[in-house]
């Protein structure tokens, strides 16, 4: 017998806007932040069917419902998604095959949705590696480019790096002539995520954004602009590779390829079977070609490219051991490559999780970089000094230098720390 229930109670809609109201049982009240939840797609929604747009509530609570044993009651879903649903809970469970997930999905009314078959597909974009790889092999059937921010506290919120993506994204897709999407939402702000972590991730080896609710919950919104578009494909770039075994990521062509809606709907998870080095350079390759700059935006956590976090040097290494200058993809550092890099690892190494970065990542860097070291292409200076960079040992010597520096700081704040927890 289900303990759990979650219902959604009515969708409101005015123009672009969607307004979810939302109840949920006393036990998972510590989940939850909010019991209202909007999501502005920035274009008009009001002729996209109610059994479409109650898709994206459905699927930012799944994950929640299959590891809490709750039932989702909703009034309407289209029936294509909803034929897909269980295959979609069976490759969740699957990927979380420690935990046994139950819970289920119980509409009133199921309604048949339909919507033209063609070729053409809303690219899900944050200006990244992965989309931009994604895009440039699949600019032909791509007209749109959709950025979603889904960490609002309010409609009218002004958040710089939500303003730095949509910039981005406009400006990309006027260089490339399409069209570019900007979706605002409370959607994840409404999970009091640290509390489901907290009762959950030791089983599930993950927490819930990443484990369940960001691929789920983007591919959702996509699907009701693909509707109201006349779309039928939603895309999304991969963020791992097929060689990668250790991923309990909500994002994978396992799961992602099993979302379906309005009969002809369907999504792609596009370039599983290329490594990140292989992305960096097919871009500096088109880059070349075209001439002139090609700015990314790597950064997740900055409305720019800081060019010191692990992900920006990754990128920047990545760019370098393709023969190209950094900075023509927008990464502005003072001084040479290497005094740069070098001075990155001084600073930064310390405090990133490298564990197995070294193998999925900069190994293949490296031998790109001993590839077009014997042609003759790189800067040598650069190239010696990474390719004889052990990382594994330095991120474990800065480690120790960081703890000794600041043991006294360390220990105060984890004596504070017990403290907050002893208290609660």
């Amino acid at each position: 017998m289900f303990m759990e229930k979650i219902e959604l109670q009515r969708i409101i809609v005015k123009e672009t806007v969607a307004e979810y109201s939302f109840h949920y049982s006393d036990g998972l009240r510590r989940f939850f932040n909010l019991d209202r939840i909007f999501i502005d797609f920035g274009l008009d929604i009001s002729n996209v069917p109610v059994s479409m747009l109650t898709i994206p509530f459905v699927t930012s609570m799944s994950g929640l419902s299959w590891i809490s044993d709750a039932v989702i009651y909703v009034d309407q879903i289209d029936e294509t998604f909803y034929h897909s649903y269980n295959r979609i809970k069976s490759a969740y469970q699957e990927l979380h095959s420690d935990y046994q997930f139950k819970g289920i999905l119980v509409p009133s009314v199921i309604v048949a949705n339909s919507i033209q078959k063609n070729d053409e597909a809303v690219l899900l974009f944050s200006g990244g590696i992965d989309c931009q790889t994604s895009y440039l092999r699949n600019r032909e059937r791509v007209p749109f480019v959709c950025c979603i921010e889904g960490w609002m506290s309010s409609e009218d919120e002004d958040n710089p790096i939500d303003s730095s993506e949509k910039e981005f994204s406009f400006s990309f897709a006027k260089r490339m002539g399409i069209s570019a999407l900007h979706v605002r939402s409370n959607l994840f702000s409404a999970f009091n995520l640290g509390e489901i972590d907290s009762r959950f991730e030791k089983k599930l080896h993950t927490g819930y954004w990443f484990g369940f609710l960001h691929s789920m919950s983007f591919i959702a919104i996509a699907m009701q602009l693909c509707v109201a578009l006349g779309v039928s494909n939603v895309m999304i770039a991969s963020s791992y590779f097929k060689g990668r075994a250790d991923l309990y990521c909500a994002s994978l062509v396992t799961t992602d390829s099993e979302f379906s809606f309005a009969t002809n709907g369907r999504t792609i998870h596009d370039g599983f079977e290329l490594n990140r080095q292989d992305k960096v350079g097919l871009i500096v390759s088109y880059q070349k070609q075209t001439g002139g700059e090609y700015p990314l935006l790597v950064c997740s956590f900055n409305d720019h490219n800081c060019c010191e976090c692990e992900k920006c040097f990754r990128t920047i290494v990545g760019i370098a051991a393709e023969g190209a200058d950094p900075k023509l993809f927008g990464f502005d550092y003072s001084g040479t490559l290497t005094e740069h890099l070098k001075g990155v690892m001084n600073n930064r190494l310390w405090n990133w999780g490298l564990s197995n970065e070294s193998y999925y990542y900069y190994d293949f860097t490296k031998a790109r970089i001993r590839e077009n070291l014997s042609l003759n292409k790189l800067d040598k200076e650069f190239a010696e000094w990474f390719l004889n960079f052990d990382f594994v040992k330095e991120h474990r010597k800065a480690l120790i230098s960081y703890y000794k520096k600041n043991y006294f700081s360390i220990m105060k704040r984890k004596i504070r720390d017990l403290g907050s927890h002893i208290k609660r």
